[in-house]
């Protein structure tokens, strides 16, 4: 094991992948594979000489599409979440929306390039299931919505998409607006809350483009089979 050991190339010889070169210039030698835990496009475009690919696969990737950006916000409470429906606090996850129509426009919003005014949030509260993750009587949550790889323009006016810390503040008081929404009272309850932009999240992980936690989208159209090339050893 090397940890810490960034890898510059995959080797490859006679058409196979056969190791990988360090940043150092180390080789390891795979006696079956390389596994490449990287998004496709830093694999084919950067640990992959281009020369060893085939053009059909190098004009594929051309065509790449990443999946929307993410914004996550941590929340410590005074208290459990003050839901409108008591069975809500039942949930360690919780979908946050107005209905069917409501995030069905939000989507339209995120494939126009267009930030939503009233985010579909997801929500992650464990103080049932992991008590000792707070002070007894209160909560941790967190939410994370997301928000267009390139923005055009904002539903709510006022932001640009530089998601600098004066925007992200504001865009994580939209997110806890849509809580307030489904939960009265929630505002007064948050001690202290930390917010993580698109920016933030590629730094802490290299795969998270532009924060794109999904490695590219997850329509039809770049799953299974439609992904670059389909998934095979070597």
């Amino acid at each position: 094991m090397r940890c810490g050991a960034p890898v510059e190339r995959i080797v490859v010889r006679g058409g196979r992948a056969r190791g990988v070169r360090g940043v150092g210039g180390e080789e390891i030698t795979a006696r079956r594979a390389v596994l490449a835990d990287v998004d496709a496009v830093s694999l084919y475009t950067r640990l992959l000489d281009p020369a060893e690919l085939p053009r059909r696969l190098l004009a594929d990737l051309s065509r790449f599409e990443w999946d929307a950006g993410t914004i996550k916000v941590d929340w410590t409470l005074d208290e459990p979440i003050p839901w409108s429906s008591p069975q809500v606090r039942l949930a360690g996850t919780v979908h946050v929306t107005e209905g069917i129509d409501a995030l069905t426009h939000t989507l339209g919003q995120l494939a126009t390039g267009t930030i939503p005014g009233r985010p579909f949030l997801i929500m992650g509260q464990y103080a049932l299931t992991y008590p000792t993750r707070q002070p007894a009587g209160r909560d941790t949550v967190w939410a994370y919505t997301h928000v267009p790889q390139e923005v055009r323009g904002d539903a709510g006016g006022e932001l640009t998409g530089r998601w600098d810390a004066r925007e992200l503040d504001k865009f994580a008081d939209r997110m806890a607006m849509q809580v307030k929404r489904a939960a009265p009272g929630f505002g007064a309850l948050v001690r202290q809350r930390r917010v993580t932009g698109t920016r933030e999240l590629q730094a802490s992980d290299g795969n998270l483009v532009g924060g794109a936690i999904n490695g590219g989208t997850a329509a039809v159209h770049q799953l299974a089979v439609f992904r670059p090339i389909p998934a095979h050893l070597g």
